[in-house]
């Protein structure tokens, strides 16, 4: 992490060197206390002048260190920069304190006192809206899955090597609401969420083989697999249907156009279709 302990050391002076930064604060994991050498650095601003800062904020930044990327994000509210040593930095700007949650926060500096922390109170989900939310990416995942024949009849590799990745954000975002584990880091961790068990299952669903035919439908219907294996038992958890007769038609229709086609390995459809 010396490349975030050393941005961190040399940002103070800075901050207070600006009276235009009432308050900074970090966010993300260096806030929060879990960063590790590949952590962004989730910097707050509370400042006088928004629009000042703003126009002046590139001069501010490479002040501290050299830039190679500088972009204004979400209608000018968040600052994104990558640095010559491949540090990334986000900076938000604020016109207001907002209330802070002291396991998630860490301020640097705060000259009137005007940033409060206080504890969330943690609700419990809705469990009607987790369940129908459930129900509608399982449906998603298999109307995914129906399209399978379509990119590979098409030898569309690379449509069908981007079908498994929107197949993968359905997957996990179905097991991790299931089984409670809801992410609250960004998106570059997960692993932490799904567990080792089913960290693995997944793993060893992608395991492809080369980009080709063979290897990608395996991959996409080792996914079905995880859906077949997870979606009934998270449909008893959760109280609702589980969409079978879907799941049942979708594998029907895949088998028979991937056999219409003589694909030479339809036969590993017999483990799926029963």
């Amino acid at each position: 992490m010396r490349m975030q302990h050393d941005f961190l050391a040399d940002l103070p002076p800075r901050l207070v060197s600006d009276p235009n930064v009432r308050a900074a604060w970090l966010a993300g994991s260096l806030g929060s206390g879990r960063a590790d050498r590949y952590s962004d650095v989730d910097l707050h601003l509370l400042l006088s002048d928004v629009d000042a800062f703003r126009r002046e904020a590139r001069a501010w930044l490479e002040a501290l260190r050299p830039l190679v990327l500088y972009k204004l994000l979400f209608d000018g509210q968040m600052i994104n920069a990558l640095t010559s040593a491949g540090l990334r930095i986000d900076i938000w700007l604020h016109a207001a304190p907002p209330v802070l949650d002291p396991a998630k926060h860490k301020v640097l500096l705060d000259r009137d006192g005007v940033l409060h922390f206080a504890v969330p109170q943690e609700t419990a989900p809705d469990s009607t809206q987790v369940a129908a939310n459930l129900l509608v990416q399982i449906e998603e995942f298999w109307r995914c899955i129906a399209l399978l024949p379509a990119v590979i009849g098409r030898r569309e590799l690379l449509v069908a090597f981007t079908g498994l990745n929107v197949e993968l954000a359905l997957v996990t975002d179905i097991l991790m609401t299931g089984y409670g584990r809801p992410r609250d880091r960004g998106v570059k961790v997960l692993n932490t969420y799904l567990g080792d068990e089913r960290r693995a299952e997944l793993e060893a669903a992608l395991d492809l083989q080369g980009l080709n035919s063979e290897s990608l439908v395996m991959a996409h219907m080792a996914l079905a697999g995880v859906i077949r294996n997870h979606g009934p038992l998270l449909a008893a958890r959760h109280a609702f249907t589980y969409p079978q007769a879907l799941e049942d038609a979708v594998l029907r229709y895949v088998e028979s156009e991937l056999q219409a086609m003589n694909w030479e390995r339809a036969p590993i459809f017999r483990t799926t279709v029963e």
